[in-house]
């Protein structure tokens, strides 16, 4: 209760009135294991990306009709954490998506669908991600370590790496930028296809990819999404995003 009690102070501070006593008595006992529905607000984000080419037929197979895969079955591999934010953070992830068409971003990025992934450590969060979006995610968590050169990424599920990169930090290779990501789903409520637009503004750096594979056994779901060519990789840090109201797709 102690940093409810201190954001309510801060906000006083930038001069916005906020009914502190009346939201402090409001509030449920149990209020951290209810997660009200999105927008959530993330902060502290960092991570690595690995572009791939996915197998073609188990890409098809996975997306609804009307979804249509990017030409090259193009795709890739994030292994992120966020350090806080609003009702779903702290968490780690990792996870696996194809770029589909349609969906582009202001700067030209794909839409992309999720085929599979981890969250957590806590439930709430994967739990959340998979009621109010439909995606395809599990309770875990992920791990980036130093290496010599570079950093050493792994998604976890259970205990056991289901996926796992490597690369090489360029020097000097940062900057700063924003973009926009189209993440698509299907809704578990309405089974309908919506899209999640994601705002994210951070740190982009330069990496050379050392290597990336589906270490998951055979049956779980990264292990149906075979890797047909390793593309490249990337390291993002200082990011902030924001899980917006899934919006559905028009037919």
């Amino acid at each position: 209760m102690s940093s409810t009690r201190a954001t309510v102070r801060a906000w006083r501070s930038c001069g916005i009135a906020v009914a502190a006593a009346g939201i402090l008595a409001a509030m449920p006992t149990k209020a951290a294991d209810q997660v009200p529905p999105p927008p959530y607000q993330l902060a502290g984000l960092s991570g690595v990306g690995i572009s791939v080419v996915l197998d073609e037929a188990a890409v098809r197979k996975a997306l609804p009709p009307g979804i249509q895969p990017a030409k090259g079955m193009t795709g890739g591999i994030t292994i992120y954490s966020v350090q806080r934010g609003y009702a779903i953070t702290p968490y780690s992830a990792a996870y696996l998506y194809v770029d589909v068409e349609g969906f582009d971003s202001p700067e030209g990025l794909k839409g992309r669908w999720m085929l599979a992934g981890v969250y957590g450590p806590q439930p709430k969060t994967a739990a959340t991600l998979t009621k109010y979006y439909g995606f395809p995610v599990r309770t875990g968590e992920s791990r980036v370590e130093p290496t010599a050169d570079g950093k050493r990424a792994v998604g976890i599920l259970n205990g056991q790496d289901v996926v796992a990169a490597e690369i090489k930090s360029v020097p000097n290779g940062c900057a700063p930028g924003a973009v926009q990501l189209n993440y698509l789903s299907l809704s578990r409520e309405t089974e309908q296809v919506v899209v999640n637009t994601i705002p994210f503004a951070g740190d982009f750096c330069k990496a050379d990819l050392v290597s990336a594979r589906i270490t998951a056994p055979s049956g779980d779901a990264f292990a149906s999404f075979p890797i047909a060519k390793l593309v490249g990789a990337s390291e993002f840090s200082n990011g902030a995003a924001t899980f917006t109201a899934p919006r559905p797709v028009p037919k």
